[in-house]
């Protein structure tokens, strides 16, 4: 049985999911792999819902930029094939706060790549997780606490997003 949106919209599955629920298996995904199974990083992974209820993970790990714009034309494709309805995606990230005046706003771009999160010293180590359907998206942050002694990893601790400045990009953008 498929669900209605309230605006009409047909999403999710028997399993009767909300964005908010995808997001928490989103991070109950990422705490068993890095804090319970003690794992030294986490494959970027997609859940998806299709419109007849069907369900698949896929991780899909890249290496660069080139790299993540090729899966972003393979997992859109994919997803369209798939009739997929609602999605959620869960990744670690570089975080940092950017300055209005650093961003190109017809790109949306950063002016000087040097200034991107993972090359500033104000950056902050995160789980980022997005859930999406065509006309809706939630995001969820973790920070990652490490051991000082080891650097292994031992706790997600959830940051609350401002919603004033929620974070924006092609990963929630994929059935649009």
């Amino acid at each position: 049985m498929l669900y209605r949106s309230p605006s009409g919209g047909t999403f999710f599955s028997q399993m009767n999911l909300s964005l908010d629920s995808l997001l928490k298996l989103a991070g109950d995904h990422a705490r068993r792999t890095l804090v319970e199974v003690k794992q030294r990083s986490m494959v970027p992974t997609w859940l998806l819902i299709s419109q007849n209820g069907n369900v698949m993970i896929v991780g899909t790990p890249w290496e660069n930029d080139q790299a993540k714009q090729r899966v972003r034309k393979l997992m859109r494709a994919h997803m369209k094939k798939l009739g997929v309805v609602a999605y959620s995606f869960v990744t670690e990230a570089w975080q940092a706060t950017v300055e209005p005046e650093e961003i190109d706003r017809a790109t949306m771009t950063l002016f000087d790549e040097m200034r991107r999160p993972g090359n500033r010293g104000d950056r902050e180590e995160v789980v980022m997780a997005c859930a999406a359907t065509a006309t809706e998206v939630k995001w969820r942050t973790w920070r990652i606490v490490r051991q000082a002694t080891t650097e292994r990893i031992v706790d997600l601790k959830e940051k609350p997003l401002g919603s004033e400045n929620p974070p924006q990009g092609w990963l929630c953008e994929m059935l649009k």
